[in-house]
């Protein structure tokens, strides 16, 4: 059983990097058909994967993975193909059901047990 879990992992892990090689292929090649002066080499690949093969800056980097102003749980990736995880999102969400979920432990109160007379 064990022999099996490792073999759909390692064939889960080949889906994914053969999809991200797909992926990456397919920004450069969209961007190598347009005209040199009107390629951005940012975008969004069949219109929803976004692509950024522009130099990273900081601002993006940090935008990316830590902007607590925000909301959204992934960003686009500041360098490459797909998005980031926004750990300050994430950081928020985990406290936010913590919360509920405190909030929603019934209480348990111990009664005092009720003496017979004697």
């Amino acid at each position: 059983m064990l022999k099996t879990v490792r073999s759909e992992i390692g064939d889960l892990g080949w889906l994914v990097r053969t999809a991200t090689l797909a992926a990456i292929a397919g920004a450069i090649y969209r961007e190598m058909r347009l005209p040199a002066e009107e390629r951005t080499w940012h975008g969004r690949l069949l219109g929803f994967i976004p692509y950024d093969f522009r130099p990273p800056t900081p601002r993006r980097v940090v935008d990316a993975y830590w902007n607590p102003k925000s909301e959204r749980l992934f960003h686009d990736q500041p360098f490459g193909v797909g998005w980031a995880l926004n750990f300050a999102a994430a950081a928020a969400l985990l406290r936010g059901m913590r919360q509920q979920t405190q909030r929603a432990k019934p209480t348990t109160r111990r009664t005092p047990a009720k003496r017979e007379p004697a």
